[in-house]
């Protein structure tokens, strides 16, 4: 991989968990919001509604906090790794255009993933829980970094399975 596609990946990143980080912090102190208050933004179609997620999907608490931080890290580690090892074995794939696409989008895939979990760990370090404040139709509430690993893990999955490798 070369040093600029490194040095661009690594801030995308960066300007996916500062965007994150910034709504989080707008839901606690910039909104004014209480535990489980909400504001209106579109209607009753979009809520934001603060609350503090002490689990993982869906407010599931299957472990405590430390436990939550140390699978982050080692997920993150694992992806870096794997992002690096997948970048290096099919370099040569992309002499194709249908290829080359499929592994940019493969590649922010991964990108997205690492940022989402990213941004979560940095509240679970922080707050020792995650801050959800994003209210959409009936969905659980979420944030930014969740958006961003249901869309990596999308991506991830469509763009390896059209890859001809």
């Amino acid at each position: 991989m070369k040093y600029l596609n490194f040095v661009g990946y690594t801030f995308i990143v960066f300007l996916l968990i500062v965007l994150d980080q910034y709504t989080k912090n707008l839901a606690v102190n910039g909104f004014h919001l209480k535990l489980n208050d909400y504001m209106k933004f579109i209607n009753d179609y979009i809520r934001f509604t603060l609350v503090y997620n002490e689990g993982s999907a869906f407010g599931i608490k299957l472990f405590n906090n430390e436990t939550y931080i140390i699978i982050g890290s080692i997920v993150c580690i694992f992806l870096v790794y794997f992002f690096f090892k997948f970048n290096k074995k099919i370099y040569y794939l992309a002499d194709n255009q249908k290829n080359k696409f499929l592994i940019n989008l493969f590649n922010f895939s991964i990108l997205f993933i690492i940022s989402g979990t990213l941004g979560n760990l940095i509240d679970r370090i922080k707050y020792s829980k995650v801050v959800d404040w994003i209210s959409l139709l009936n969905l659980p509430i979420f944030n930014l970094a969740d958006s961003y690993i249901t869309i990596g893990v999308i991506l991830f999955i469509y763009s390896y399975s059209k890859l001809e490798i």
